[in-house]
């Protein structure tokens, strides 16, 4: 296949580079044009355990991935909250090697306080939710595997995958999964650890192919005195379809709130 000089759109060296990347290492012409989204995902984890990686979300320790579309209940840990919550996410078909991921048109549920509420279109794969709505939210909002529940919160927290904590109105996850038409092509993030605690923070991005343990793809540190890293990604990190991409994390004490981000572009199959 020869590529020829574009002299419009996509004008990065770096992504016209990743597109033929591409096609050399996994055989797929892929375009970012075609595709026409960009990404940036973010994440918060407010504690921290020391010398324990972590994911950078809300829910402490790592997401329990799962294999099937089980994610299908939602609710508040606050009677009030009855707005109307978007959520966007993937469902699986195949399983372990063979697993394919489809995005899912985002999907709007309305909350029944601390009720169980389920979803129209179970998932497999939830990667960020908002409230919707003119009303701010009381309590915390969780997504997860239907299981038993105490005031709105589930007992089991393996089986939380999605939260929105108190006194936000969006989730904070640094991790997503890329469906089975598109690539994606990682330009950069970001992070910083929190003042309200000392601490120096390595941070991760890792990626998992379908079926296979999450591999490390890039590292960083920061510290809470010495400022964020922020980096630009030349070459970029290529992550191939069906793969989980996320941002973890490693403190060096107990307590160390840290926040997190990547952006990239997808790149849409079309041969």
């Amino acid at each position: 296949m020869t590529w020829d000089r574009r002299n419009y759109e996509v004008p990065d060296a770096r992504l016209v580079q990743a597109e033929r990347e591409i096609y050399q290492t996994y055989g797929d012409v892929a375009s970012i044009g075609a595709k026409g989204k960009s990404l940036l995902k973010f994440g918060r984890n407010p504690n921290l355990a020391a010398g324990v990686k972590e994911t950078v979300w809300g829910v402490g320790g790592d997401e329990t991935y799962v294999s099937t579309n089980i994610i299908d209940t939602i609710s508040s840990s606050s009677a009030l909250d009855l707005t109307d919550i978007l959520i966007e996410g993937h469902t699986v078909e195949g399983t372990g090697f063979d697993q394919k991921f489809t995005f899912v048109p985002p999907q709007t549920v309305t909350l029944n306080g601390q009720n169980k509420v389920t979803l129209a279109t179970p998932l497999a794969r939830s990667s960020r939710m908002f409230n919707n709505n003119g009303e701010e939210l009381v309590g915390d909002v969780y997504l997860y595997e239907d299981t038993a529940i105490t005031s709105g919160v589930p007992d089991d927290i393996t089986k939380i995958h999605l939260t929105i904590e108190d006194n936000f109105q969006q989730s904070f996850k640094a991790a997503t999964t890329f469906s089975d038409s598109d690539y994606a092509i990682i330009t950069g993030g970001f992070g910083s650890v929190s003042v309200k605690q000392a601490a120096s923070v390595d941070f991760f991005l890792e990626v998992a192919a379908p079926g296979r343990i999450f591999r490390q793809a890039a590292a960083v540190s920061a510290t809470s005195t010495g400022g964020a890293w922020n980096v630009r990604l030349d070459p970029c990190v290529i992550v191939p379809r069906n793969y989980d991409i996320r941002v973890t994390a490693i403190s060096s004490t107990n307590g160390a709130e840290v926040f997190s981000n990547f952006s990239a572009y997808l790149a849409k199959v079309i041969v």
